[in-house]
């Protein structure tokens, strides 16, 4: 008798155990544009790779997906573009084009096939991030609907446009999407779903009160969120979007009583010098999306940090050009721009080549070169050929915090005989890193040295982190033509641009 009652109690004991470990262990979640997806499957962490559904992602980005099952093949399709990937393959094409996948596709026990989030991130023109505190994967479609556009709107209502100026006094479109973010933390969970639940117009997340404390705007919530962050001028303005999202029945500051009034209000803020008031309101109601938009005296730097464990998002203001660039996380951020692309060819050169091309091949070099440095988190304004805008780059590079920014062009001008490599710089926190630049990569190059500039550039001006356009030679000059699109020069002056980020940030 005393054997079966121990028995039972080990056996009620082990049942015990595992429903705790199971309900402890929280399941990962899949959220495209501010929209939960219930996949049959959730995202999984495989081999230390976050690992998503092919067929569920792709399908809700607009894409045929079709799997081969015999030879273990999915085809991506959408329009022009068409993914293969091959299941067990490290090696996938893009549009005919070979490319490396870090970790294999695989299938999961009940046929799912699952591909890295960092694949999916660089080729599928989305942007994507894994909170590993809330386990759960972030989608933003490269139509912008769960990222909202650039325009301020901070009262009630929807809409909005693109907001920053252009390179060279153009303006910034609100087309072009954030293309090829490498993910910040890979660490987590994923696998295949099959089917998906349509989508409901139910948060992902409420907010309960905004405050101002000292340099500090604290944004308390329940759930899951992953703000976006966009800098606009005249006036000045920090505008922050929070996809998903929807204020509490109990947020504070109060909402207005009357319904026609919509959910709007605004927060008083006095003794801060550049911070005049901060504006709130839902800005869309599809996803729901709340914005907060920070009323400025003058350019402002800031900070976004997400303290998931806390439930709040702090927007940290910081003087302007005082920052200087500190890890986050153990790793610093830099985020290397491809100038142009896609609809936008960039200068043409004497022989009939496209700048953008030249750009991209060169960033893609510095990419390779600082990858395996495990103190750099690389991302990536574009990783083909595509068009973010202006605003796009340098919206991406303020939201994430990065502390480096790198532009790589190529030059023209009407006088063909004017040749040689600039530097060029915007904000005078920037000099630093544009004579490192200057040290490393012109020198790289070996072209005639035109030297460091200050120039008034989008992409140079409206970063709050040291940011540096590098103008490799001149496609008007039909010597320097035919050097620029050598395999040799680009690789000496890749290399030069991945000495200077590792030399200004002290990783030599």
């Amino acid at each position: 008798m005393k054997y079966w009652v121990s028995l039972l109690f080990v056996v009620s004991m082990l049942f015990m155990t595992a429903g705790l470990a199971s309900a402890a262990t929280p399941v990962p979640k899949l959220v495209l544009d501010g929209k939960e997806l219930a996949p049959e499957e959730p995202p999984a962490l495989i081999n230390s790779r976050v690992m998503l559904p092919v067929r569920v992602v792709g399908e809700n980005l607009g894409y045929i997906v079709d799997y081969e099952k015999t030879k273990k093949v999915v085809t991506v399709k959408s329009g022009s573009t068409t993914i293969v990937m091959t299941v067990g393959s490290k090696t996938a094409t893009v549009d005919g084009k070979k490319v490396a996948i870090e970790a294999p596709p695989l299938l999961t026990k009940s046929g799912r096939t699952m591909v890295p989030l960092r694949f999916i991130n660089d080729n599928f023109g989305a942007t994507v991030y894994w909170d590993n505190a809330a386990k759960t994967a972030f989608i933003y479609s490269a139509s912008g609907e769960g990222n909202p556009g650039g325009g301020d709107n901070g009262g009630a209502g929807s809409g909005g446009n693109g907001g920053g100026t252009g390179n060279g006094g153009g303006t910034g479109s609100d087309g072009g999407g954030l293309i090829g973010v490498v993910d910040p933390d890979e660490g987590g969970g994923a696998t295949d779903g099959g089917s998906v639940t349509p989508p409901t117009d139910t948060p992902a997340s409420v907010i309960h009160s905004v405050r101002f404390d000292g340099d500090t705007i604290v944004l308390k919530y329940d759930g899951a969120v992953a703000p976006t962050a966009s800098v606009l001028t005249g006036p000045d303005r920090i505008v922050v979007d929070l996809p998903g999202s929807d204020f509490a029945s109990d947020f504070d500051p109060a909402l207005p009583a009357d319904p026609a009034l919509g959910k709007t209000g605004e927060l008083a803020v006095s003794g801060h010098a550049a911070l005049q008031k901060i504006r709130y309101s839902l800005y869309a109601d599809k996803p729901k999306t709340l914005r907060f938009v920070l009323d400025m005296s003058q350019k402002w730097n800031y900070e976004i940090q997400n303290d998931t464990a806390a439930g709040e998002v702090k927007i940290l203001l910081k003087q302007p050009d005082q920052q200087q660039p500190q890890p986050g996380n153990g790793t610093y951020t830099v985020v290397l721009d491809a100038g142009h692309g896609g609809s936008d060819p960039g200068a043409i050169s004497v022989g009939g080549k496209s700048e953008k091309t030249f750009n991209l091949s060169v960033i893609l070099k510095v990419q390779a070169l600082l990858a395996g440095d495990p103190r750099l988190n690389i991302v990536l304004t574009r990783s083909g050929d595509t068009f973010p805008s202006l605003s796009d780059r340098y919206n991406l590079a303020n939201s994430i915090g990065a502390n480096l920014f790198l532009s790589v062009h190529a030059n023209s001008n009407p006088k063909n005989t004017i040749k040689g490599t600039e530097v060029y710089y915007s904000r005078d926190a920037s000099l630093a890193f544009a004579n490192v630049v200057h040290q490393y990569a012109t020198t790289a190059g070996g072209l005639q040295d035109r030297g460091v500039l200050k120039k008034s550039l989008a992409v140079t001006r409206e970063t709050v982190m040291p940011a540096v356009l590098f103008e490799a030679g001149y496609l008007s000059n039909s010597d320097e033509e035919k050097v620029l699109f050598t395999e040799d020069f680009q690789n000496r002056v890749a290399a030069g641009l991945a000495q200077a980020v590792k030399a200004y940030l002290n990783l030599t």
